[in-house]
């Protein structure tokens, strides 16, 4: 059906055809909300998860490709509801209305007043918004297009895809910088941070997109549902395949398998599918790239989280790090197509697509290589914890004297002086006797009970000797981790002072106190109105103890570091995002206007299921090689995905030698070329693909 409802009266949009519409402008607005929303949302997610939900590493990376997995079906479901059964305008309108609920039941669940069911009502919430973005993404672009005259508004129209490249630029990159700020400098419900805050923006500002697209409803042309060719693809070559199985209408064994068809799709059509299935018969491969340039927003934040941020008196938040890559993305397409290319084209370099394909496969393996070395140098700042069979005994002394260490069984023999501490590997025994003695303590032998595999720390503080099991990772927020061994007769109060907010962070209790997440600041300790000690650095990542003990000048302290703060700067990460960059851009551009001007025109909407079909995959390589390599190191399971990028490329580069352009026979018409607004739809759809990982 292809009959046009428009509401309204001479007002509406089809008073004058040499006019642009304004009605657009509402759609533009209602996008740039989602879009702010979606990028906004997902350029966190891997860290709440990990930070707030309590997820492993890998869990968190898994959540997080299952959540990108459904963004690219749901789509294709989306695009079928829309052309089949409720049309555009209703697809977007429900769909928004299951997406802000979604967001809304996350930013909600973060609140940890409530104590909602962290886990479940996430990933409910998570649910919801894979289904909203599967309504919203394939429809409101075109929906908008379906509010022009051809080709009568024509440069109308173009100038419409103009406006939503830019509008898509803007709203992703201002939610993937101001998000992180939102999430980490506000500090709400008594915690360091405010998720909730990062995460119901987003759902506000979706319900401020149902009102402005709702308040236009009475003046948009609203076309009636025209069917979905992926649906008669699916069955032609459903068809095919089950004729060829069958053998069905043969009539000699050179008939392609698809030619059996004839019977029930006319020739055009059973050709266009033909030119289809040779497309994606070279996409096959595409899945590989995906699934190393879609870790972008999960194992290379991570990354992100273990370095320091600081770039003079600016400091960037791990997952601010995202944002170069479509900046640079932004920028290299204009200066690749109009520069770049026709430089190289005239050399006759890079003169084929598929060549650039290749090339841009290539460049993402050498990024993860990148990653591979740089997560090689990151572990020299890991906690070091002790392998199986060992211990690590560590001792602190707060007494103002030197203590004297002792065991036979354990070839320890060590004095540690005043206010200072001891770190030893040892063998792992369930028990063993350690001498003690000193000028300040009476000499005696205590017997040390250790944990195989694991961190024991002894705090001497006069003749009292307290053990506890000692915590070395790096908290998973980001933010210091600091123990205070305080002498139980010290019975004043201890104060931690953050000097650069000019707040009390902390009251300390005598004996071992917790592990206290603090901010990445510089503290003051105050005893009784005294300071004792101050201009103390707590870096991000950093794992530290601070011993405080009596001597004949007072009160005194000393910091020990037990696992060093992220001292690597996030400046590194930038080779591998930028080569990333113009991976994409060889590759994920390019692949899409490959596809746009190989495809047959009947095709276009099978190309984009095609597309999205691709990039689930890739997600879901990521999930596979994430269970099966989970006890690899995290540089290892890197060099595997170079490994297959590399693998797959050679299959590539050899699949597509047999490749060829355009169609095989003269037997039809040949193709229109393709009118300026469809260039830039084209366009529009690249970037947003690219905002979008």
């Amino acid at each position: 059906m292809t009959e046009e409802k428009s509401f309204g009266t001479s007002n509406g949009v089809n008073k004058s055809s040499g006019r642009f519409p304004g009605i657009v402008i509402i759609i533009i607005l209602a996008e740039f909300c989602e879009r702010f929303s979606y990028s906004g949302m997902r350029a966190f997610l891997t860290l709440y998860l990990r930070s707030k939900l309590g997820y492993t590493d890998d869990g968190a990376t898994e959540t997080y490709h299952v959540f990108s997995t459904l963004v690219y079906v749901f789509p294709i479901i989306g695009g079928i509801l829309a052309d089949n059964y409720l049309g555009k305008f209703r697809t977007i309108l429900y769909m928004m209305f299951v997406y802000a609920a979604g967001n809304i039941l996350v930013a909600i669940t973060a609140i940890p007043h409530f104590a909602l069911p962290g886990r479940l009502c996430t990933l409910i919430g998570l649910f919801m918004i894979t289904v909203g973005t599967g309504g919203i993404k394939p429809c409101v672009t075109a929906f908008g297009g379906d509010q022009f005259k051809i080709p009568e508004q024509e440069s109308h129209l173009a100038a419409y895809f103009s406006i939503m490249y830019f509008n898509l630029c803007v709203g992703s990159l201002i939610a993937k910088t101001v998000s992180p700020i939102m999430r980490s400098e506000v500090h709400c419900f008594g915690e360091k941070d405010c998720y909730s805050l990062a995460f119901g923006a987003p759902g506000l500002v979706v319900l401020m997109s149902i009102v402005i697209f709702v308040s236009a409803k009475n003046k948009y042309i609203i076309k009636k549902p025209e069917g979905n060719v992926v649906i008669d693809f699916v069955k032609c070559v459903s068809l095919g395949v089950k004729n060829a199985v069958l053998k069905r209408n043969r009539s000699n064994k050179h008939t392609h398998w698809l030619d059996t068809t004839q019977n029930r799709y006319d020739k055009r059509f059973i050709r266009d599918i033909k030119k289809t299935l040779s497309i994606v018969m070279l996409f096959t491969v595409l899945p590989v790239f995906w699934s190393l340039l879609d870790q972008l927003g999960s194992r290379w934040t991570l990354q992100a989280t273990k370095m320091d941020g600081r770039f003079g008196f600016v400091t960037i938040k791990p997952d601010q790090m995202q944002v170069l890559v479509p900046v640079w993305i932004l920028i290299l397409i204009p200066v690749s197509q109009k520069f770049v290319y026709p430089y190289l084209e005239k050399r006759n370099i890079l003169k084929n697509p598929l060549n650039k394909l290749t090339l841009g496969g290539v460049l993402a393996g050498v990024a993860f290589i990148a990653s591979a070395l740089l997560e090689i140098y990151l572990k020299t700042t890991y906690p070091v914890l002790p392998q199986p069979g060992y211990s690590q005994l560590r001792v602190f002394n707060s007494n103002p004297c030197s203590v004297s260490l002792q065991s036979d069984e354990q070839n320890i023999t060590y004095t540690i002086p005043a206010l200072a501490s001891v770190t030893r590997t040892v063998r792992f025994n369930e028990r063993f006797d350690l001498k003690l003695g000193g000028s300040c303590i009476e000499p005696r032998d205590e017997v040390i009970q250790l944990k195989d595999g694991a961190a024991v720390s002894l705090f001497l503080a006069n003749d009292e000797v307290l053990s506890y099991e000692d915590k070395l990772e790096k908290s998973k927020s980001g933010f210091p981790f600091v123990r205070f061994l305080t002498p139980n007769f010290i019975d004043t109060n201890l104060t931690l002072y953050n000097e650069r907010q000019n707040d009390i962070e902390a009251s300390i209790r005598p004996g071992v106190s917790e592990q206290i997440e603090v901010f990445t600041s510089t503290y003051s300790v105050i005893v009784d109105n005294q300071v004792i000690g101050s201009n103390i650095d707590f870096g991000s990542g950093g794992v530290y103890t601070v011993i405080i003990g009596y001597t004949k000048t007072g009160f005194e302290l000393q910091v020990v570091t037990i696992t060093q703060p992220n001292s690597i700067t996030m400046a590194l990460l930038i080779p591998q995002f930028f080569i990333m960059a113009v991976a994409e851009v060889l590759f994920a551009v390019t692949g899409s206007e490959f596809a746009f001007k190989e495809a047959p025109e009947s095709m276009k909407a099978v190309m984009t299921s095609v597309w999205l079909l691709t990039e689930a995959i890739g997600n879901i390589i990521i999930i596979v090689i994430t269970r099966l390599f989970a006890d690899y190191n995290q540089e290892t399971q890197f060099l595997i995905y170079t490994g297959l990028m590399f693998t797959s490329i050679a299959v590539f580069h050899y699949l597509s030698k047999g490749y060829k352009f355009g169609y095989e026979d003269d037997e039809f018409e040949p193709r229109k070329c393709r009118s300026n607004s469809e260039v830039l739809y084209m366009q529009v759809k690249q970037v947003e693909d690219s905002l979008e990982h």
